[in-house]
């Protein structure tokens, strides 16, 4: 399992962080849920798995405003089946 975000975001923007989570295969439901270190969870999420799906993205959208300078941690924690945590960490600058 991996996260990243591809661009730190500029003035007034957003991150999307992606996770990519691998499986092995079986149908089923993936419970999760965002974590961001400005202390806002996503809440209870689930995807739904088709047989024979080896991968799926998860994708956050963090909007930023104003000016400053903000170090920013997006945590994706999987809650079932097992129980997994992976994060991506990245920098918002606005002058």
């Amino acid at each position: 399992m991996t996260a990243r975000t591809d661009a730190v975001p500029g003035c007034d923007a957003a991150a999307e962080v992606v996770a990519v989570v691998r499986t092995n295969g079986a149908a089923g439901i993936l419970a999760y849920e965002w974590d961001r270190s400005d202390r806002t969870s996503s809440g209870p999420l689930t995807e739904r798995l088709g047989k024979g799906r080896h991968e799926t993205r998860l994708r956050l959208s963090w909007t930023f405003h104003g000016k400053g300078s903000r170090h920013a941690t997006a945590r994706l924690l999987i809650r079932s089946p097992g129980s997994h945590t992976v994060s991506a960490s990245f920098t918002y600058t606005c002058r």
